[in-house]
């Protein structure tokens, strides 16, 4: 009986099922799934964030582009 919990590989297949039963009791937990979405969501306003800042950007870089070739004499039908 004494070999029986000195055996390295019972314990390693012990542990392996009590993490595969606890693992998946997390996994599939409400509270996990609403972390999950609240990332999610956090992830998908950021990305929108950004997006709307760099158009932002895109567009104030146009607009000094432009009055920068009108403060130097330059129309849009000269270059073309």
């Amino acid at each position: 009986m004494n070999k029986f919990f000195k055996n390295e590989k019972l314990w390693c297949a012990v542990a392996g099922a009590a993490g595969v039963i606890i693992g998946q009791k997390v996994l599939f937990s409400e509270k996990t799934r609403e972390l999950a979405v609240t990332g999610l969501a956090k992830g998908m306003k950021l990305t929108h964030d950004v997006k709307a800042a760099f158009q932002c950007m895109k567009d104030e870089a146009e607009d000094l582009c432009y009055e920068a070739k009108e403060q130097a004499g330059l129309s849009e039908e000269t270059e073309e």
